[in-house]
């Protein structure tokens, strides 16, 4: 899973990124962008932020494995209020 280079991430780089690996996306407008895989797995989020989450301020890109489970931008097993769950990214859409 290689993701596209630079830092910060851009949302338009993950959203090209993500079709690139045949996944399906939902969501969007006033709700998270998000891809399922093919077996239906939400594979990838992309949140604008909200101050009412603490630590979820920020836009940030969320990953799951093919397992569903939470990973970080390096593939490493993560928990839901990790820092590492919430990969910066510029919301440039």
């Amino acid at each position: 899973m290689a993701l596209p280079s630079g830092r910060p991430l851009k949302v338009s780089q993950l959203i090209d990124w993500a079709i690139r690996q045949g996944w399906t996306q939902e969501g969007g407008g006033a709700m998270p962008i998000y891809f399922r895989d093919a077996s239906g797995l939400v594979r990838l989020k992309l949140k604008k932020g909200s101050s009412r989450t603490k630590g979820s301020e920020m836009p940030h890109a969320e990953f799951r494995n093919g397992n569903g489970q939470r990973i970080d931008i390096n593939g490493n097993l993560v928990s839901r209020r990790s820092k590492a769950n919430h990969t910066p990214i510029v919301w440039d859409i």
